[in-house]
């Protein structure tokens, strides 16, 4: 046990580390810098050795096509002196028996058509003459007009066709089989993995040893590297082939001038460095050696130097699992023996303090329990893997548990059967947010029940590190009945005052008219005055079952084509009376007719409880302009007035249900706004107020262009609208 608290140790390992290092470091180095040398001098040589090589089996090839060129020269010199052409044919006959490595030799016409052909009977038995005007060499002959050389395939193996000027309008055709040349590249060898390619002037191999390299192997050799740098500049190199077929590849390159080719040499670079690996294997040796050395060497140092700091570290582990009664015993002499010391003392202090805390910790831990079980409010506390940590009383009641289940440390699928109120607490439980809740209608037939779920993140404080989810589930079955009667209250009432307040205002309608008798200038002015009131009543009644409808969802739009300047206009001829009255002018800004789609009563109604607002709180002779403008995707439209302003901690309120600007003359149910805010939301616009005291105030909403009711007669806007 003692052996692997010591191998635990940090400091101990540092220790051994170091200690380690100092003595491996130097032989370390030197190794790698002589092995590095041994190493780049080795591959140099190989490299130089597989360059030579390939450059020896290029001037091989280079000469074998000399000599032919040479040969062929020659024979084809005497053929274009005056003979018989059956002279010639026989001159042929005898070139094609003293060179086994010619396919066929035939003279053709100026239509590339063969006039003579002799050929090799162990080559090919192909006697026929025939049309060679369609290839592209003797294209190319009659382009260049001069000597011709191409690597073809005959007999499914490489072969040579070239083509000599016999004469204005004559050319030969010599066609040799390049067998024997294959044979040398194919026999070229290189240790037990080495062997050359020969490759053409588009990289493709014409002779390898197919021992060691398949045609599909050959035809992936062609796309690599190095046979992009053999045809790139035309000189020797060498480079490694970090990867084909599977293995590393040590490869050397030479041009073959006479075909726009060049030579590989590849040997698997296992191999071809054998000497520096071995090298480096002992190397490799010789330094674990050391190390092992090095390292028990600093393991009886460290462990002279760490067995007293070990001792603490037990000692400090013992405190932590609150066993203040742990001492060490450390006799070195120094100022480790001062620290295990100064430890001793501090346990001691440490353990009578811990005497007087016990009991104030029981008692806060009672109080908290108290307070738990006391509140009507559910607590259902979860940790980060979504494990009940704590739940008290109430909430076991509302999830149906028994007071004595222990289900702390369980998930709450585990120990609740599935339900909506399971579901919905998962729910908030994943989307912890202070400002948001879930409510769920658990009434029966028999009792009515509504509980509210909220969420919030468990933090520790300063650091903000999350700790875990507290969910909150309260019963808000009285709030929701209470919600109720208020709204069934407010509906009744309205509905039975707006009933014989329309009656009134019929007969105030009447009398007006004199349709009862003629009424005298101070009557008149009477029944006007109460008309008025009435009418002032009768529009704070309909605010009130506005508000009760938007709140219960009642509201459903009628979208259609409106103009807004046109709305404003009428909304201005509407007040225009109010306004006259107060010398206020109110002007119109419109450069062009907008229009949108959208529900003309209830924008209509926005426009006028803004201007009848605006007129209300602005002074004699003042003025408000109503301006209609595009604002990108929606249009907007803003109603200026020269009143006293908002202060700005009212400019959020004054759209709030009754909340009207305190200090300024009152009037109204403080509803307006309010509607005014929820009849332009339920279009998906906006509105908000800019005002500075003593300067007026500018209200603006704006609605989206394009439009349109889903199908669930939701508002949506058209894409492009």
């Amino acid at each position: 046990m003692g052996a692997m608290r010591l191998l635990r140790s940090g400091l101990f390992r540092r220790f051994v580390m170091v200690l380690g290092a100092l003595a491996l470091a130097p032989a370390a180095f030197l190794a790698v810098e002589l092995v590095g040398i041994s190493q780049g001098a080795v591959q140099s040589s190989v490299l130089e050795l597989h360059t030579k090589m390939a450059e020896k089996l290029a001037e091989y090839v280079d000469d074998y096509f000399k000599v032919n060129d040479d040969k062929l020269s020659f024979a084809l010199a005497s053929l274009q002196k005056k003979m018989e052409w059956s002279d010639k044919q026989e001159l042929l006959r005898s070139l094609i028996e003293t060179h086994a490595d010619i396919v066929e030799i035939s003279i053709l016409n100026h239509e590339g058509r063969e006039i003579i052909k002799v050929y090799n009977p162990d080559q090919t038995k192909d006697s026929s003459l025939h049309s060679h005007g369609s290839s592209d060499g003797y294209r190319e002959a009659m382009r260049t007009k001069g000597r011709v050389r191409r690597i073809i395939r005959h007999a499914q193996a490489p072969a040579v066709e070239m083509y000599y000027p016999m004469g204005p309008l004559v050319w030969a055709r010599i066609l040799i089989s390049l067998r024997k040349l294959g044979d040398r590249i194919c026999a070229e060898r290189v240790g037990g993995t080495g062997f050359a390619v020969l490759i053409d002037a588009k990289g493709d191999p014409l002779f390898y040893p197919r021992q060691y390299l398949s045609s599909e192997a050959a035809s992936r050799l062609a796309q690599g590297g190095i046979v992009a740098a053999a045809l790139q500049p035309q000189t020797a190199g060498s480079r490694d082939v970090p990867s084909f077929e599977g293995a590393s590849w040590v490869g050397a390159h030479a041009p073959v001038a006479s075909i726009q080719g060049a030579v590989l040499m590849l040997q698997q670079r296992h191999e071809a460095y054998v000497s520096a690996i071995q090298m480096r294997r002992a190397s490799v040796w010789v330094l674990l050696a050391v190390s092992v050395c090095a390292v028990l060497a600093g393991t009886i140092l460290a462990r002279q130097l760490t067995l007293p700091l070990l001792g603490l570290t037990r000692g400090a582990e013992a405190v932590a699992r609150g066993d203040f009664q742990s001492r060490v015993n450390v006799s070195t002499g120094d100022e480790l023996q001062d620290l295990a010391e100064t430890f001793n003392t501090m346990t001691s202090e440490l353990q009578r303090y811990s005497e007087l805390q016990v009991d104030r910790l029981v008692a806060e831990q009672r109080k908290t329990e108290a307070i738990l079980f006391s509140i009507n409010d559910g607590i259902l506390m979860f940790d980060g893997d979504g494990r009940i940590q704590l739940a008290n009383r109430k909430v076991r009641e509302y999830l149906g548990l028994s007071p004595g289940l222990n289900i702390e440390g369980q998930t709450l699928p585990e120990v609740m059967p599935e339900s909506s109120l399971r579901e919905t607490i998962l729910q908030a439980r994943c989307d912890p947010r202070p400002e948001a809740f879930k409510e769920i209608n658990l009434s029966t037939e028999s009792k009515h029940r509504f509980l509210r779920i909220t969420a919030h993140p468990v933090v520790t404080p300063g650091s903000g590190a999350a700790l875990g989810v507290v969910t909150a589930v309260r019963d808000v079955t009285f709030e929701r009945e209470l919600d109720k009667m208020k709204e069934e209250f407010l509906h009744y009432i309205t509905h039975d005052l707006r009933n014989p307040l329309g009656s009134a205002m019929g007969f105030l309608e009447l009398l007006m008219k004199g349709s009862v008798g003629a009424l005298s200038a101070e009557q008149h002015s009477m029944v006007a005055s109460v008309k008025r009131s009435t009418s002032r009543l009768m529009g704070m009644i309909n605010n009130i079952l506005d508000i009760a409808k938007m709140e219960s969802g009642r509201i459903h739009l009628q979208l259609r084509t409106v103009s807004l300047p046109e709305l404003a206009r009428r909304a201005s001829e509407i007040l225009g009376s109010l306004a006259q009255q107060k010398g206020i002018k109110v002007r119109l800004e419109a450069k062009e007719d907008i229009s949108v789609d959208a529900d003309g009563d209830l924008l209509e109604r926005v426009v006028t409880n803004l201007l009848g607002n605006a007129i209300k709180y602005t002074p004699k002779d003042g003025a408000i302009t109503i301006s209609v403008e595009h604002a990108g995707p929606a249009a907007r439209v803003c109603v200026a007035d020269t009143g006293e302003g908002i202060p700005l901690e009212f400019q959020q309120r004054i759209f709030e249900k009754f909340e009207q600007v305190t200090g300024q003359k009152r009037g109204g149910t403080g509803l307006g706004l309010t509607i005014a805010k929820f009849f332009v939301e339920s279009h998906g616009g906006r509105i908000w107020v800019e005002s500075d005291p003593g300067q007026g105030s500018r209200f603006y909403f704006t609605i989206p262009k394009g439009l349109s009711l889903d199908r669930a007669g939701e508002v949506v806007q058209r894409a492009g609208g």
